[in-house]
């Protein structure tokens, strides 16, 4: 029994310094919350970089329809011009994956919306069938100019994982200097 004793006695000493031992208990820690952390880091960064590139969007969007507003007449060299200036304001986020576009909507003595002109970055035109134009805009015998912008975002990390996101925006705007901003060329 002494042998069974003294091993016991011997294995407990061996606990207590061991629970009681609080060297490297630091590292151990940070071991175990280190990838939580590290996480929560880069999921703070993608998330204020995705409301960044949101905001540009929305920026972008109304700095279309604000210069737009601003013509009197319109050709395709000026729309143009305006569609690249207004892809400035999205830097420092590339516009390669960015869809802009300038739409003249008439809107006829019953009502009825329809394009005027429309020009864009990529070539797409808006589609007169498909116009949505919201009822509070719509005055009879009356123009309105609708700035479009559709956007794919790739998060930089974890961009596999999450895949891009597609941000849009959309403003319609009065045009300021005249009743309408005919297009010679478009």
């Amino acid at each position: 029994m002494t042998a069974i004793a003294s091993r016991w006695t011997v294995l407990t000493r061996h606990i207590g310094r061991f629970v009681g031992d609080r060297r490297a208990l630091g590292a151990v820690e940070f071991a175990m919350t280190a990838p939580f952390l590290i996480l929560l880091y880069i999921g703070g960064y993608q998330l204020m970089d995705a409301i960044s590139a949101y905001r540009k969007v929305t920026i972008t969007a109304r700095t279309l329809a604000d210069l737009t507003s601003q013509y009197t007449t319109m050709t395709v060299s000026q729309a143009d011009s305006i569609l690249n200036g207004a892809r400035q304001v999205m830097t420092p986020y590339s516009t390669a994956n960015a869809s802009l576009s300038i739409t003249h909507i008439k809107i006829n003595k019953k009502g009825v919306a329809s394009v005027d002109w429309t020009e864009s970055n990529d070539g797409t035109k808006v589609k007169k069938k498909n116009l949505a134009v919201p009822t509070d805009i719509l005055v009879s015998n009356s123009y309105v100019v609708l700035a479009q912008i559709t956007y794919r975002y790739t998060p930089v990390v974890g961009g596999s994982l999450i895949g891009p996101l597609t941000f849009r925006d959309r403003i319609f705007m009065n045009p300021r200097r005249s009743d309408s901003i005919p297009c010679s060329d478009c």
